[in-house]
């Protein structure tokens, strides 16, 4: 192989982020805040949307998210989009899960299947030439010895939550926060004993607005970047 050594500056140009949060916080809302976005949606509940005029393909099984991978790298029509949303992958893996208990006897073995298809699935898009975002639910985790409230993806098994979080550049939990005594919705970037989060690009504060375009261009505040990547909620 013929080494070539490149800067980091030309060879990063996409953004992969996963964003957790309660029921009805708005994850599937912020699809409509990337650039030229399609909606992979597993969850069937678009209705926040239905004033968006987006594209959306739903899918109910793994067969159809493979066939959605495949013409995302191979189809023409799929060079006009610029971020592939994914909604969400807690339910992904929970249809993946129940397709493999229904075939196998051990529960353990469908579980480890599970996981292992989730992860490569999950590694395939993510590697994708365009921004990507993965929606999950919310788990609320007390410890029993502590009484401590930590938050974190949720996700089945014990493999998924525990490697998932290190497939992405950035990791957000979207909560309502109160600022200068008002109520707003924010992405919270930054770990603490609270929550789990990371942006591993250093750019971005604590609180974010939940806009994905204005974080995208915030982290690669390319000229070129800025013109193309027009938010669709004016």
């Amino acid at each position: 192989m013929a080494i070539k050594v490149k800067s980091t500056k030309d060879v990063i140009h996409f953004v992969n982020l996963m964003i957790y949060g309660d029921a009805g916080i708005g994850k599937t809302v912020l699809c409509s805040t990337a650039p030229a976005p399609i909606i992979i949606s597993a969850e069937g509940g678009l209705l926040s949307l239905a004033d968006k005029d987006l594209p959306v393909i739903e899918v109910e099984c793994v067969k159809d998210v493979n066939q959605v991978y495949d013409w995302l790298t191979k189809s023409k029509e799929a060079d006009q989009y610029q971020t592939v949303c994914v909604d969400s992958i807690s339910e992904l893996a929970e249809k993946l899960l129940n397709e493999e208990l229904a075939q196998n006897r051990d529960g353990r073995a469908a579980y480890g299947v599970m996981a292992s298809l989730m992860m490569l699935t999950l590694r395939g898009f993510r590697d994708l030439s365009k921004h990507t975002y993965f929606t999950a639910k919310m788990k609320e985790i007390t410890e029993e010895a502590t009484g401590v409230t930590t938050f974190r993806p949720s996700l089945p098994g014990q493999v998924l939550p525990a490697n998932v979080p290190y497939l992405f550049d950035e990791l957000f939990y979207y909560d309502i926060v109160r600022i200068k005594g008002k109520r707003i919705r924010a992405l919270q970037t930054e770990n603490n004993r609270k929550f789990v989060a990371k942006d591993r690009s250093g750019k971005l504060d604590t609180l974010e607005k939940p806009d994905l375009t204005h974080i995208f261009n915030k982290m690669l505040p390319k000229p070129e970047n800025a013109k193309v990547m027009q938010t669709q909620t004016k």
